[in-house]
């Protein structure tokens, strides 16, 4: 019997897609339920593939991927975007991210800087990272003073990308979230393609 659909509109499938939303569904050699509802957005989502796309790729992502990865989940534990962190912490698992480190993303959300700071699962890089990312949910804006911080250790290219990590992945996670996407369920052989397809340290 087939799972009832929660989400709150239809799924696009390949036959009813214009030519070049479906062309960016199928990048992927499995479902994804985000991109079948994000490919109702016709004229923005293979665009918007392309930028998720880059941060796949270690030739195009400024970044480091671990860091990539904590932007990524410190969005889905502060905003409880569980699709979003369901995709997402193989990618981070299989490349090497410590177990500590997601458990401490999700028991130090919302809690402040204080509590980030003394947390030793997170380096000095991660703290004015994930304080950046926190301001920035929590008010929309960051201090002059956060973003010092940040300058001090990171380079601009690597400051500007954390913003527009932010903006993609907190799209994804109001639109799923919103929309109550379903989940995907079990993709056998993800971890290895997973393996293929993210690039770079």
């Amino acid at each position: 019997m087939a799972k009832e659909q929660k989400c709150l509109v239809p799924y696009i499938e390949l036959e009813n897609a214009p030519p070049e939303v479906a062309a960016a569904i199928t990048q992927l050699p499995y479902r994804r339920n985000i991109f079948h509802l994000l490919g109702h957005s016709h004229g923005s989502f293979p665009r918007l593939m392309d930028v998720y796309a880059s941060f796949f790729d270690g030739n195009r992502r400024i970044l480091p991927l671990l860091e990539w990865q904590l932007l990524v989940l410190r969005i889905s534990a502060v905003l409880d975007a569980e699709y979003e962190w369901d995709v997402n912490a193989p990618v981070a698992r299989i490349n090497g991210m410590p177990e500590a480190k997601p458990a401490a993303l999700k028991q130090t959300a919302g809690k402040g800087p204080a509590v980030v700071e003394v947390e030793p699962a997170f380096s000095v890089r991660d703290q004015v990272i994930l304080g950046l990312v926190d301001e920035q949910l929590a008010t929309y804006n960051n201090t002059d003073e956060t973003v010092n911080k940040a300058k001090a250790l990171l380079s601009v290219e690597e400051l500007v990308e954390v913003y527009v990590v932010l903006g993609v992945y907190v799209l994804i996670a109001r639109i799923t979230k919103a929309l109550r996407i379903d989940m995907d369920g079990e993709i056998p052989g993800l971890e290895e393609h997973l393996k293929g397809v993210v690039t770079g340290n």
